[in-house]
């Protein structure tokens, strides 16, 4: 039955996948949460952001895609 061994190779690689995917997303979680805290003690992007400060929204954006560079290139 090759067809049973080739969808349980597809599944067991999309799970990793997936796992692999939440890991990436909790680490760049945590990862923003200490740059927030410790290289930008006197500024706090959540607050500037919900109060419309758009440089503020630009700034976390900026870390969240440069991060995600980092983990794809990581993997």
């Amino acid at each position: 039955m090759p067809e049973l061994t080739l969808i349980r190779a597809t599944l067991i690689s999309q799970a990793m996948h997936l796992a692999f995917g939440l890991m990436a997303l909790v680490v760049g979680a945590v990862a923003i949460k200490i740059i927030d805290r410790f290289l930008l003690r006197k500024i706090d992007l959540e607050e500037e952001i919900a109060r419309g400060n758009l440089a503020a929204a630009v700034l976390a954006g900026a870390l969240w895609i440069a991060l995600a560079m980092i983990l794809s290139r990581s993997g």
